[in-house]
């Protein structure tokens, strides 16, 4: 009878840890962890609520590596910037990457190889000689994790926000903080204000 009311306690002592561990690890990423902006991809316009949440896309495909992957293996993806200073992801890794910060992914899929140059991509075909000396990568597509990829918000103005989204698309950007692998969205911004200040003329 001991061991079961001990063992009752352990159970139910974990199933509040658990839910603050969370809570405190997000609020931690969100504070401490190193801010970047992304420019999303164009929602389905099919089905961009889920419930009670926003899904953002961002460009996942053409992400070069030199490791051997296959799709569903885990992956560090290294966050690069662009000339705008715009947040995208630059390099996969098996392993997390000494320097910068990186995200936790999956892969989707392998997409093929190409060769870089100075950053650009260019086609090229499969059959790649032993005596070649481009710079040559295998490319990858990944899977963000699902705390970067949903912007929870209130149902009222889930319309509202797809319809601004649409059109001021070119103003947009998502506010994302990374720390150890994990992210977190911080917001939506459109012109440079949180989604939902602008809905409401702030």
């Amino acid at each position: 009878m001991k061991n079961k009311k001990i063992f009752f306690f352990v159970f139910a002592l974990a199933i509040i840890m658990v839910p603050i561990y969370v809570i405190v690890s997000s609020e931690d990423i969100l504070t401490n962890g190193a801010y970047y902006k992304f420019k999303p991809q164009a929602y389905d316009p099919m089905d961009p609520f889920r419930g009670k949440y926003l899904r953002v896309n961002y460009e996942t495909r053409n992400i070069p590596t030199l490791d051997k992957f296959e799709a569903g293996d885990d992956a560090y993806v290294l966050i690069g910037l662009d000339p705008e200073g715009y947040a995208y992801f630059k390099e996969a890794f098996k392993y997390p990457p000494k320097k910068g910060d990186y995200l936790n992914s999956k892969i989707d899929y392998v997409e093929g190889r190409e060769e870089f140059r100075e950053g650009f991509a260019s086609r090229n075909s499969n059959t790649i000689g032993s005596d070649d000396k481009g710079s040559y990568k295998s490319i990858v597509s990944i899977k963000p994790p699902a705390n970067m990829c949903k912007y929870f918000i209130n149902e009222d103005y889930a319309m509202p926000a797809e319809r601004a989204f649409q059109k001021q698309r070119e103003y947009v950007h998502i506010g994302v903080r990374i720390m150890d692998g994990e992210a977190r969205i911080v917001d939506i911004y459109i012109k440079g204000k949180p989604i939902l200040d602008y809905l409401r003329g702030k």
